[in-house]
């Protein structure tokens, strides 16, 4: 005897919000980090703003890197169904 399977949609659902809070998450992480680490510079170097917006742009472009690798795999593996 085999269970009941779940919907279809209600599981399909719950795996793109979870796909989406995980990608959410993967791409704050580092500017949260950045931002923090460059406070940190700022207070320990007496130099307010300048490490905090050197953080932040840097905190940026991981971002936009990690995007990239999430994004790009995504995008070829769709293109070939």
């Amino acid at each position: 005897m085999s269970l009941p399977q779940p919907q279809k949609s209600t599981n399909s659902m719950l795996y793109v919000l979870g796909m989406g809070s995980g990608l959410g998450f993967f791409l704050v992480i580092p500017l949260i980090v950045f931002t923090f680490l460059g406070v940190w510079a700022d207070e320990k170097l007496n130099t307010f703003p300048l490490m905090i917006i050197l953080a932040v742009l840097v905190g940026m472009i991981v971002t936009g890197f990690n995007l990239y690798k999430v994004i790009i795999p995504f995008l070829e593996k769709r293109s070939k169904k």
